[in-house]
């Protein structure tokens, strides 16, 4: 019986053996199986094969390490990562029955000076524009030595840059040595070289941001500045961060509310998006949103603040902060105007007013009679900071100050039209303030 080829046996130390060493536990156990399997040979091939060839050779065996079809080797990946790993398997034939590429075998040579070389650029095959630069292929193992009459199982894998389209990308790589030549056999087929060619399946990850309008640096917020009753706009972009198209970009707004604790608002009606969607974001694109608020005529002055949220087809949602900052003081605003007492219901008058300042307020009734009033209060002030654990609180830019229609003496007023005058000091300087309430009994 003709004898098989069993590398467990090699007379020399095994390089398999050390090459299993170095990979992880999943791929050793790959390659130690890979040594007790028999040779592989090509039966279509066999009618060429070969017998001793000047020089030497070796082959990247077809079928072998548990990764390739053929040659070619068979990877995924997400873009930012690298694939998963794959194995070519170097044997240097001393006999027949290694002999896995049928194209000749010299016993007593050793390849101690292999290299990859002529790596190209995977592309994309269906847009050949986009490609994984050669750079990105990274060989795990050692290449050398291969001993005459054994093998080495090299593992590698591609690192997939951010950014890169989903899609199939194809190259491939060359092995040969530099000291021993590339040669020929009797049938014209290379000797002491071989090709490993790759397919990557770079897998589709929907992503998006939200950069500002004119530079490229993220938008943690969009901040708008107006007076009442003035409209403002501003330009937040939509980025692809993806590597597929983003589809049907979509905006909603929370209501504005004040941040001084007033409880006014900018209703979300009141702000517009153009366009009110997107129908598609490319890779690497960013699109343009103009965001429209029309500040009412009646509020006051301060920060209005509330969400702005974005959400794309099959990705997860964006919110950032939306804030619009009135910037001129207003006078009185009153929370409801009339005021039906017969319901309980309570005046509730707000103002601008600095933090730390001193207010006072009077209503009269329209005989110029004072029905109720508030003297020397002041507006809070804040609190200092004690570190990181107290971080303390800002002052009020507002008042919010609550009338429950009576008068000095506790009894409640009639119906009919009051007059509310404050007197408060804004931006440094004491103005007062006035407004007419309409009180329903």
């Amino acid at each position: 019986m003709r004898p098989t080829f069993d590398w467990r046996r090699a007379p020399a130390p095994a390089p398999l053996r050390l090459a299993a060493r170095r990979l992880p536990r999943a791929l050793s156990a790959l390659a130690v199986a890979l040594a007790s399997a028999a040779p592989l040979v090509a039966p279509a091939r066999a009618a060429r094969a070969q017998t001793t060839v000047p020089g030497g050779d070796f082959d990247v065996c077809d079928n072998a390490g548990g990764t390739t079809r053929g040659k070619t080797a068979f990877l995924r990946g997400r873009q930012g990562f690298g694939t998963e790993r794959a194995i070519f398997v170097i044997v240097n034939a001393a006999t027949s029955d290694q002999d896995c590429a049928r194209d000749g075998y010299t016993p007593g040579v050793d390849f101690l000076n292999l290299i990859v070389s002529d790596t190209t650029d995977f592309r994309n095959i269906a847009n050949p524009s986009a490609v994984i630069l050669r750079t990105n292929l990274v060989i795990a193992d050692f290449l050398n030595p291969v001993r005459n009459g054994l093998a080495n199982a090299v593992s590698f894998y591609v690192n997939i840059p951010a950014g890169t389209p989903a899609g199939t990308y194809r190259g491939s790589f060359t092995i040969r040595d530099t000291v021993l030549a590339i040669g020929a056999n009797t049938n014209g087929e290379a000797l002491r070289v071989d090709n490993v060619f790759v397919e990557i399946e770079v897998l589709p990850a929907s992503g998006f941001g939200l950069v500002q309008g004119d530079t490229a640096a993220r938008a943690d917020s969009l901040v708008l500045r107006g007076r009442p009753g003035q409209t403002v706009s501003d330009v937040v972009r939509v980025a692809n961060l993806g590597n597929v198209n983003l589809a049907n970009a979509r905006f909603d707004v929370s209501d504005l509310v004040a941040t001084s604790g007033t409880g006014l608002r900018i209703r979300a009606d009141r702000i517009t998006f153009s366009p009110a969607s997107l129908t598609s974001v490319g890779v690497g694109d960013t699109a343009r949103v103009t965001v429209t608020v029309r500040i009412p005529t009646g509020v006051l002055a301060g920060a209005y603040r509330g969400d702005l949220t974005v959400q794309g087809e099959g990705v997860p949602s964006t919110r950032i902060p939306l804030v619009v900052i009135v910037t001129t003081p207003g006078d009185i605003v009153f929370e409801n105007n009339p005021v039906i007492g017969r319901n309980g219901d309570n005046a509730v008058v707000i103002f601008n007013a600095d933090p730390g300042t001193r207010w006072d307020l009077a209503v009269f009734d329209m005989r110029g009679l004072i029905s109720y009033k508030l003297v020397n209060q002041t507006v809070f002030s804040g609190t200092p900071s004690g570190g990181p654990a107290s971080p303390g609180f800002p002052g009020d830019q507002a008042v919010r100050t609550v009338w429950n229609l009576t008068n000095g003496r506790g009894e409640p007023v009639a119906g009919g039209m009051y007059y509310v005058v404050v007197n408060a000091v804004q931006d440094g300087k004491r103005r007062q303030l006035r407004g007419k309430l309409m009180v329903i009994r």
